[in-house]
């Protein structure tokens, strides 16, 4: 594995800069905001309008509205065929972060860091594309969870055999130490998350579980991009450690 390229992420930008404030992406926009009534308030022009306004969310209340934009977008996908190309590009730096904590695919077989980044981004694509018109409230964890998923099971795969590297990082009350299995405390807070999920753990709180514990994303990261105060977040992962450790 060579040094991280970021080539990719710079490829991702020009090509966004080429076609976000376009005539074509203003009419997309036009077609989103009739839809929906969240884009609509935002009162931005084009795609690349949008997409700069949830990256830089400014204060509580944009927040939400970011949430809820990405939401929409997910759900009203259809009405144009930029809509998959933006939510890709809001969700971007989400998708390094899964990158990073899975070590730009270290020990796997791709050749260099930017070589596995494009691998998460063409994942994050068939995600996106295969959720159009589902109505998720958490949509940006619940597609950087996915994404996380798949790419985790493919370098798992290809580490068979290989020295285990440990992944993600562990939250204060578990270490990295081995499970019977071969795999680590991380792995079995992933599977029991997994198993939890929509029964003794709420979906939501499991969610913000996943994205703090098993992504490694810090609770600001994940406000910003959910949407959801800090605050609510850490109830969030309060409440399923609680129910997990019990």
């Amino acid at each position: 594995m060579t040094d991280t390229d970021l080539k990719p992420i710079d490829r991702l930008g020009a090509d966004w800069a080429a076609v976000c404030r376009s005539a074509e992406s203003g009419h997309a926009l036009a077609l989103l905001a009739a839809r929906e009534e969240a884009v609509a308030a935002l009162g931005v022009s084009d795609l690349g309008g949008l997409v700069d306004g949830l990256r830089r969310p400014e204060g509580a209340t944009q927040r939400d509205d970011a949430g809820r934009v990405v939401q929409a977008m997910i759900r009203s996908q259809a009405a144009h065929p930029l809509m998959p190309r933006a939510i890709l590009q809001a969700v971007l730096p989400g998708l390094v972060a899964v990158a990073r904590r899975l070590s730009w695919g270290s020990g796997g077989d791709w050749t260099s860091g930017g070589a596995f980044f494009v691998d998460v981004v063409t994942t994050a694509w068939e995600v996106i594309v295969d959720w159009a018109g589902d109505d998720r409230p958490y949509a940006v964890l619940d597609l950087l969870s996915a994404v996380r998923c798949r790419l985790r099971r493919q370098l798992l795969s290809q580490r068979a055999g290989r020295d285990r590297v440990v992944l993600g990082m562990d939250l204060e009350s578990l270490v990295a130490s081995p499970w019977r299995n071969g795999s680590t405390d991380l792995d079995e807070l992933a599977r029991t998350i997994d198993a939890m999920a929509g029964n003794e753990l709420d979906r939501v709180d499991a969610a913000v579980l996943y994205g703090n514990g098993v992504l490694g994303m810090t609770i600001t990261e994940l406000s910003d991009l959910s949407g959801v105060s800090r605050r609510h977040l850490g109830g969030c992962r309060k409440r399923a450690l609680t129910k997990i450790v019990a």
